[in-house]
């Protein structure tokens, strides 16, 4: 990706001269004269970094450091000063420049500059966006193991995006993160947006960012999610449920990186890796209108599934040995194995909730086991299937349709989900943030949903 570097100097020679040499490094550069000029570019461009000479003719550059960081907090500053004027250099970098560069210089040495004020904003906004290691991806299974294989040719292809699709808590994320670590672009953010959680009229600002007078309230321009992740990987969950107006703006956004802020005239240019992810059957929403299909194939480059966990139950084993080691850990305790017959029912149990079913309940059996051995405490393993034990006696059941004659499968389907809602519903007294959570969806995804039916 290209960098933008803003010259702010009032000599010919050395605007000229790091223009053509910072722009042979690879760099996309401005240059200006003046601190006007210059602050006018800097809030048309917004500039990664800045190399702002000390004495301008309509001013000292030091004086409007305030300024430029006003228009963007993490542009970094670069003082361009002559021999004399050291101590000004260095009390600018107390008031929020990066560094200083000292007249006569080599452009070497200004790129050797740049490049670790960008290495230090990059390290800032990887450790405020992602921490810690990704989780792994456990299991030995044939599908698990193409899977891996995918993530490994993934990694390498770090400008192919894809489309991972599988059921809720099979470990979509997961792979999300796997790809993105071992990529070329793990130095930089891994940014998650849930399509799901956002309000629709929120969306475009949180994805884009908005300028000043935007909007009321808008004091300041911020970056939206998708310019913080500039060098790194954009994570779109549950993609199926943006809204039909973001559908067109993000797949304008895919044909070439560019986007305009809410409120912004000018085209801004990142370098990202777009992955979308799923549990909804997307053909199904396009049928009914509901997701647009060049948005679908543009997204579905690579597509990665993957199957429940009851279609790879050789990885259960596993899967609990591992987080048994984690628990132990996480809980402060010693819990070596666990007991043939709880392994066994285990191993037979449907996981409707897949993986994150398992985690829960096995970290549930931990925190109340008191030995070393994971023994079967007469509680259901999980819901299995079954009703609720809060489940009112005399909720409705589903009507069974008549296959006697032709089925509008997608209509039944539509009909199903709304019979779980009303009994989630029912069930949390109106609620929907705990309806929602009982359902395994967003608040907003569940609006969405009352909102179509």
């Amino acid at each position: 990706m290209k960098y933008r570097v803003l010259v702010i100097d009032d000599e010919y020679l050395i605007r000229v001269s790091l223009r053509e040499g910072l722009q042979d490094l690879g760099y996309q550069v401005w240059v200006a004269e003046t601190m006007e000029e210059g602050l006018a570019l800097a809030e048309q461009i917004k500039p990664a970094v800045v190399l702002l000479d000390n004495q301008l003719g309509d001013g000292f550059g030091m004086d409007y450091l305030e300024t430029i960081k006003k228009l963007d907090g993490d542009i970094q500053v670069i003082m361009i000063t002559a021999y004399g004027s050291v101590s000004q250099a260095v009390q600018a970098v107390r008031r929020g420049a990066y560094d200083y560069v000292q007249k006569p210089f080599d452009v070497d040495v200004i790129d050797i500059t740049i490049r670790r004020a960008l290495d230090h904003l990059n390290s800032r906004r990887h450790i405020a966006l992602l921490s810690g290691e990704p989780p792994q991806l456990v299991g030995e299974s044939p599908a698990l193991q193409q899977i891996k294989r995918q993530i490994e040719v993934l990694a390498r292809q770090e400008n192919v995006d894809v489309l991972v699709r599988g059921e809720t808590g099979t470990g979509k994320e997961v792979v999300v993160n796997q790809i993105h670590s071992k990529s070329g672009r793990r130095d930089f953010p891994l940014v998650k947006i849930n399509c799901g959680a956002i309000p629709d009229n929120l969306l475009e600002s949180e994805l884009f960012g908005y300028e000043k007078g935007a909007f009321t309230g808008a004091n300041k321009s911020k970056k939206g999610l998708i310019d913080l992740a500039d060098g790194g990987t954009v994570f779109l969950d549950e993609i199926g449920e943006m809204p039909l107006n973001m559908q067109v703006k993000l797949l304008n956004f895919l044909e070439d990186r560019k986007f305009k802020r809410v409120g912004g005239l000018t085209d801004l240019e990142v370098s990202v890796r777009v992955i979308a992810a799923t549990n909804r059957p997307l053909e199904q929403a396009i049928k009914e209108g509901k997701f647009r299909e060049d948005l679908f194939y543009r997204l579905n480059v690579v597509q990665i599934h993957l199957p429940p966990l009851r279609e790879r139950s050789e990885d259960i084993a596993l899967l609990c040995n591992f987080y048994l080691q984690n628990f132990n850990r996480k809980l402060g305790k010693n819990v070596r194995e666990i007991a043939p017959t709880l392994l066994e029912e285990l191993l037979h149990h449907e996981w409707k909730g897949n993986v994150r079913e398992l985690k829960n309940v096995l970290e549930r059996a931990v925190l109340f086991c008191d030995g070393e051995l994971l023994e079967h405490n007469g509680q259901p393993v999980g819901e299995g299937g079954k009703q609720p034990k809060h489940l009112p006696a005399d909720a409705p059941a589903w009507p069974l349709a008549d296959l006697s004659r032709p089925l509008d499968l997608p209509r039944e389907l539509e009909r199903l989900e709304l019979f779980y809602i009303r009994q989630a519903l029912d069930l949390c007294q109106g609620n929907h943030s705990r309806a929602a959570e009982l359902l395994g969806i967003s608040r907003f995804a569940l609006r969405r949903r009352l909102e179509n039916n």
